[in-house]
């Protein structure tokens, strides 16, 4: 692996970041409403369901917004002692491990200080989506560079030339 740089972790932070908004934290807060829904034993009315999963998608995403600018010496750091590991999945496991831990640790202050631990279980969501954004993100971010075949172009007149000295060469 070449050495990783700030750009490498400005680059796999902001992509973290676009697999949070528009993927993970959407279907936590689906998932999140739903499991709150089921173990109260009382299905929400529709409204409820989307209240709920409002607020816990912008509160998520502008946490994120912050967890992801925390993040940034760590990133670079891991990044750092994983430069001489090839492997992929090692990265990315580490990378999705680091970003669930963070925004474990991230979450579970905000809601204590906010909601005096009323929801634990919301932090626990946040560290998923923060985790599976960061493996998506860092599997993609370090996938195999496509190969491709370089062909030298020859110009036909210099082709042409080729071809008759060959032939000049060649015992009559």
């Amino acid at each position: 692996m070449d050495s990783w740089g700030m750009g490498d972790t400005a680059r796999l932070i902001g992509s973290s970041y676009g697999w949070m908004v528009t993927v993970t934290t959407p279907a936590s807060a689906v998932a999140a409403t739903a499991l709150v829904a089921i173990t109260s034993g009382t299905l929400p009315d529709l409204m409820s369901f989307v209240w709920f999963t409002g607020l816990f998608l912008v509160a998520t995403l502008v946490l994120a917004l912050a967890g992801a600018l925390i993040s940034v010496p760590f990133t670079y750091l891991l990044g750092r002692a994983l430069d001489r590991v090839p492997s992929r999945a090692v990265h990315t496991a580490a990378h999705s491990v680091l970003a669930g831990v963070l925004a474990a640790g991230a979450s579970s202050l905000t809601t204590s200080l906010w909601l005096n631990n009323l929801l634990p279980s919301i932090a626990i969501t946040i560290a998923v989506a923060a985790g599976a954004a960061a493996a998506i993100a860092t599997w993609r971010q370090l996938r195999p560079a496509p190969v491709v075949a370089v062909v030298p172009v020859v110009p036909v007149d210099d082709l042409h030339e080729e071809t008759e000295r060959v032939d000049a060469q060649r015992p009559v």
